[in-house]
């Protein structure tokens, strides 16, 4: 690996983080994070989140492999200079149309594929696959697939890279695949794992990529103000952009609540404070203290199991 090469890899693109910024600069923005067992409100810097030393580094024939320079050369800096991007930049996303739906599209599959909990996920497929009593009926070629990436030290780090180094395997499902972006009358929430995985009605166009799964589809906000949804399957390459009500604004905004507790690589959602308390009271947390600069929240079973007896 090249001395020159960066150490701290960010799995949230900075240029994405700044959509979210609460300062003139854009330098810094408000989210609530995992301490512990409390979840801390503060207002943080950018240049500090969502990243973790050497994440993109694997091992190829004994040696270190970093493809952190070869995500921001072919993925990160032609999305950031992009028309599409720029609109969304600039808070035009209502001008977004069928001709964004590229970029659109592009963004959601490699910011899914490029974080610790993309990389959780596959170790967790990885041992699923190697047990013939699996719950997910896996097909004799995708338990070879991952057999050969478990046989190989630190297979899943590499297999993860490979996938967040190019687009080469997404590119069969974007011609058919449907887009909607969804423009919220209140204040969206977001995190620094950018695309969340949330259950959708059962339809048939839908793909589903193992036998067994739940229907689902990627939601990635774009800015306080924006979320797209992602649907693989057959969709005629279907595109949207259209208000959403501030009923579906809080449906989708409690996902991201409720998800930062259930999964461990999940640490940092991207949140205001006006509406939190009562957003954290519903998803079974107390708030143990506030001041201007932060609050701190704990489970209230936690809390519970902690207290004294009476």
């Amino acid at each position: 690996m090249n001395s020159s090469e960066p150490r701290d890899h960010h799995y949230a693109p900075q240029f994405y983080l700044r959509n979210f910024a609460v300062d003139a600069e854009r330098k810094k923005i408000a989210t609530v994070a995992k301490n512990g067992s409390r979840l801390i409100w503060s207002v943080r810097s950018i240049e500090t989140l969502g990243f973790e030393r050497d994440f993109y580094v694997h091992y190829g024939e004994g040696a270190p492999v970093s493809v952190e320079t070869t995500i921001n050369r072919r993925i990160e800096t032609p999305i950031s200079r992009s028309d599409t991007w720029r609109k969304i930049a600039e808070g035009r996303s209502d001008s977004l149309d069928h001709s964004d739906r590229s970029v659109l599209y592009a963004l959601v599959r490699h910011f899914k594929a490029r974080t610790p909990h993309a990389l959780q996920t596959s170790l967790e497929l990885i041992e699923m696959a190697a047990d013939p009593n699996s719950k997910i009926p896996f097909t004799d070629e995708e338990r070879t697939m991952y057999a050969a990436i478990r046989a190989r030290p630190g297979g899943a780090k590499a297999f993860m890279n490979l996938m967040a180094a190019n687009m080469l395997w997404s590119r069969e499902e974007f011609e058919s695949c449907g887009l909607w972006v969804l423009r919220s009358p209140i204040p969206l929430r977001a995190s620094t794992t950018p695309v969340l995985t949330i259950s959708a009605p059962s339809n048939p166009a839908l793909s589903m990529p193992l036998p067994g799964m739940t229907p689902y589809v990627d939601m990635l906000p774009l800015d306080p103000c924006t979320l797209v949804i992602l649907a693989l399957g057959n969709f005629d390459g279907a595109f949207s952009n259209t208000m959403m009500s501030v009923d579906e604004a809080r449906y989708y905004n409690r996902h991201f609540i409720g998800q930062l507790q259930h999964f461990d690589p999940i640490r940092h959602v991207i949140t205001g404070r006006e509406g939190l308390s009562e957003e954290m009271a519903w998803a079974g947390y107390e708030k143990l203290a506030e001041s201007d600069q932060k609050m701190v929240f704990r489970l209230r079973e936690m809390a519970e199991a902690l207290a004294p007896d009476a």
